[in-house]
């Protein structure tokens, strides 16, 4: 999620003008009314949803053992599609930041994704009676809701050594009814600084409070080169690059019949356009007996788009990750799904591919640095990966804040869990600063130099 400032809104609303106020009411997310002869209620196993839904239209909730709110509206297409269009009553957010999301097909009470992750959900007659049930700026309430939510769902307390009960006893008594907004945000954002995971933030409008560290050495050094660096790049390629997908993809040719990708982020939900991106890509890098994929731009995105990634790289099937849910205690999970990264049947055929990992290197793109590891022809050099790997998962409060958290463990094919430590390269090559300013790539010069051997 990116933080927008104020400026962006004034703005936007300028560059609308008398168009401003439909397009508002357009996107403000107000609750469909669904067929009675048709309403069903299925309440998820893991997570917090619970789906309201007719033939053609849903209400997406969360809820906790004291709360019920509407979060999201969205639509059932005729293939069982569920697409997540507006948040609840956030009309600049749903204007400026959210976009329609697929979030799998609805069978028989299970809710497939792409990468064939399942959530199960159970038949319900009604919405459960909770204490919690409507919209309220009550300071109390919220917090409760607030501290639930992530009691329930959250997934890496033990790996965080974090005591979230403690932290309730601590943090309780500070808020009463005469608790401002100011002041809750700040105990709220104390509290889950506790937990340094880039996937949980509070979004109180359009600028959020990160769980998150602030970046070290490593991130902010490509963080403040990007444009640099990106030059540098495209001084070792032979003419310029082609892009896809809004320059969320980069190819072109380097020396010596090798063939250079950059997927720079993975922030892309139409599937069909992924896949003729991806057809062109093949196309033109297709024949390249070596190529470099650069994933050190890539802060994250869908891990569908990461795993098709891959699979246009991949020779055999092989276990990319597993991950799940708490299914009750902080401690329990239901039993891991694995997710496969397989060969498409549209790929390239180098022989030899080396990865490139920056610290920058997140969420799904840790995802798809999990499926080229387990590709025998690959090499991955670079550096250590950030460690945010978890889905988000996104609530409301009573206050119409939202609240994002770390729902799920990722584990590794080696079976291991690398939240907030990272994945390490297989060869450790640093850029410095002198190396950006001298306009040299030592990191590709080392890829381009495997490839050639």
């Amino acid at each position: 999620m990116k933080t927008i400032v104020r400026g962006a809104v004034a703005a936007a609303a300028v560059l609308l003008g008398a168009g401003a106020f439909l397009l508002l009411q357009a996107n403000s997310g107000k609750p469909p009314k669904l067929e009675a002869a048709q309403r069903e209620i299925w309440k998820s196993d893991a997570y917090n949803y619970i789906l309201e839904m007719d033939a053609d239209d849903v209400i997406m909730y969360n809820y906790t053992k004291d709360s019920l709110l509407p979060f999201a509206y969205g639509r059932r297409e005729p293939d069982g599609l569920i697409v997540v269009d507006h948040v609840h009553r956030h009309s600049l957010f749903n204007l400026l930041i959210w976009e329609s999301t697929p979030i799998g097909r609805f069978r028989d009470g299970v809710l497939r994704d792409d990468l064939g992750y399942e959530k199960k959900f159970q038949r319900i007659t009604e919405l459960p009676q909770v204490r919690i049930n409507q919209f309220t700026k009550d300071p109390e309430q919220n917090f409760e809701a607030f501290w639930q939510i992530f009691d329930e769902n959250y997934s890496l307390f033990a790996l965080n050594n974090v005591d979230w009960k403690a932290l309730y006893a601590e943090n309780r008594p500070k808020v009463t009814p005469k608790t401002t907004n100011e002041e809750l945000l700040g105990i709220m954002t104390g509290m889950i600084r506790q937990l340094k995971d880039g996937h949980t933030q509070i979004i109180p409008g359009l600028s959020s409070e990160s769980s998150k560290p602030a970046e070290d050495d490593r991130e902010k050094l490509y963080a403040d080169n990007r444009k640099k660096l990106k030059t540098n790049i495209r001084s070792y390629l032979s003419g310029e690059p082609k892009s896809e997908l809004n320059d969320k993809v980069l190819y072109g040719q380097l020396e010596g019949n090798l063939g250079y990708v950059a997927f720079d982020s993975f922030m892309e939900f139409d599937k069909d356009a992924i896949d003729a991106a991806l057809d062109r890509l093949v196309r033109d890098q297709g024949n390249y007996r070596g190529i470099v994929v650069d994933l050190r731009f890539n802060g994250g995105g869908t891990d569908v788009f990461a795993l098709d990634a891959a699979s246009r790289f991949a020779k055999e099937r092989a276990l990319a990750f597993s991950k799940h849910a708490r299914s009750g205690g902080y401690t329990e999970f239901y039993k891991p799904t694995p997710i496969y990264v397989e060969p498409h049947q549209n790929r390239v055929q180098a022989e030899r591919v080396v990865v490139l990992t920056s610290r920058v290197t997140a969420s799904a793109a840790e995802a798809a640095r999990m499926a080229f590891g387990t590709m025998k022809h690959v090499t991955i050099i670079g550096e250590t990966t950030n460690g945010i790997h978890s889905d988000m998962l996104m609530n409301i409060l009573p206050n119409k804040w939202l609240v994002t958290l770390s729902a799920e463990q990722y584990i590794a094919a080696d079976g291991k869990v690398y939240e907030q430590i990272g994945l390490k390269p297989g060869e450790e090559v640093l850029l410095q600063k002198a190396d950006i300013e001298a306009g040299k790539d030592p990191v590709l010069e080392r890829a381009i130099a495997l490839l050639k051997k």
